[in-house]
């Protein structure tokens, strides 16, 4: 895989396509984002989780999947370009991605391309019956530090036929530790760009999935949660 070119999953059941475009924290070879190595381990970097869940839920559904290599501080593929390569986050400057020069914003926009036109080819050769967003979030923003109770959230911008199956069956699970955040910790109207360009826009219903990062920091937590997510995904397809 060439460094910077998304992760395909290949899988059999072409019914479900899943998409994680916050799976990384890497940054490419001889870019410098001027901030702490520890820092790129936090949410800022990427959804702590998301992608070992994606890898989870391909396996137990058998079905294929897309995820981003680079780090949503390099570029977010979850952004529309012009939005793409953010200053700050959570109240943190990004230094490197202060004044940068036109070459240096194409190198990065050519990566926000490469996700998304392949993302673009795979639904056409797929041609799934739903799409399936993996993200997780973090229990309280450092720059609003108000606890988020939700340990799962469904998102949603204008097409509400997975996420109103999606949200049923999770509200049957038992023992989630919490209410289903219906559009949170925040709203799919105003952050759903890769659903609202590769489902939306195509008219393929979707599930855009947000896991609370304290609960799949550890193998048993994702093995868990990736159980809670397919029993939804198949009740969500048996329902459209």
């Amino acid at each position: 895989m060439t460094k910077g070119q998304p992760q395909r999953i290949q899988g059999a059941d072409r019914r479900v396509l899943l998409v994680c475009d916050h799976a990384s924290n890497a940054v490419p070879d001889g870019l410098a984002l001027g901030i702490p190595t520890e820092t790129m381990a936090e949410h800022i970097a990427w959804d702590i989780g998301a992608a070992a869940m994606t890898h989870r839920l391909s396996a137990d559904l058998d079905a294929p999947a897309w995820l981003a290599t680079v780090s949503r501080l390099v570029v977010d593929c979850n952004r529309p370009p012009e939005l793409a390569i953010p200053d700050k986050s959570d109240g943190i400057i990004i230094p490197g991605n202060v004044g940068l020069s036109a070459s240096e914003i194409a190198a990065r926009l050519a990566l926000h391309a490469g996700f998304h036109d392949g993302l673009a080819r795979l639904v056409a050769q797929n041609t799934p019956e739903l799409l399936v967003s993996v993200h997780s979030f973090t229990p309280a923003l450092v720059s609003a530090p108000v606890p988020r109770p939700w340990p799962v959230g469904v998102l949603w911008n204008e097409d509400y036929r997975g996420a109103e199956l999606a949200i049923g069956a999770l509200e049957m699970e038992r023992g989630l530790g919490g209410p289903v955040g219906a559009n949170e910790p925040y709203s799919g109207k105003v952050l759903n760009y890769t659903m609202d360009r590769h489902a939306e826009a195509n008219g393929i219903p979707y599930i855009g999935f947000e896991v609370r990062q304290d609960l799949i920091s550890e193998p048993q937590g994702i093995a868990r949660w990736a159980g809670v997510l397919a029993r939804a995904i198949r009740a969500t397809l048996e329902g459209l």
